[in-house]
């Protein structure tokens, strides 16, 4: 009988191990039933990208950049066109080893997280990115807006009136010339 228990006891140990990952869940932190679907996300990122739209902000920064990063960016954009999302990540994450802090490039990985799911990912690259920029104008808008919809996510109506405030805060009008 201990000859036949020693030899089951590989098999028994596979199949024990085989049944706590088959029971674990994926996403530990319990937040994969709050990951909204695909079209919610397309929505959610249209919303960001938007939330800047006809912001007549006194300051606005564009980087000079390396061409490879215009490159890897480009790729990203593509494939992000194409719903190829793994491949966009891929592309922006190679425009960023490029330009590590640069904090455009931030907000874009966040966006394509965003759009794959990765919702916290996303909402810490935003923030990322926000202390990094200008921390006004539409650059910190689309920051803030990125947070706000993680918090929609997480249905977090505390923050989320929080992250409101600090979007406005982020529109600085221009001085009226005369």
């Amino acid at each position: 009988m201990k000859i036949v228990t020693r030899k089951l006891r590989p098999f028994i140990l596979l199949l024990a191990s085989a049944a706590l990952v088959a029971c674990s869940s994926p996403n530990p932190s319990g937040m994969a039933g709050l990951v909204r679907p695909l079209t919610d996300r397309i929505a959610a990122v249209k919303a960001i990208r938007a939330a800047s739209a006809g912001e007549d902000s006194a300051l606005q920064v564009n980087p000079l950049r390396d061409p490879a990063v215009e490159g890897f960016v480009e790729k990203a954009s593509q494939a992000e066109q194409l719903q190829q999302l793994d491949d966009a990540h891929v592309a922006i994450v190679k425009a960023r080893a490029l330009a590590p802090d640069a904090p455009d490039l931030l907000q874009s990985e966040a966006e394509i997280e965003f759009l794959r799911g990765n919702i916290i990912d996303a909402e810490k690259l935003a923030y990322e990115s926000f202390k990094k920029g200008p921390q006004v104008g539409t650059l910190c808008v689309q920051n803030w807006q990125t947070i706000i919809e993680a918090r929609k996510s997480f249905n977090d109506t505390d923050y989320l009136t929080h992250a409101e405030k600090r979007r406005e805060q982020c529109k600085v009008k221009r001085p009226v010339r005369l």
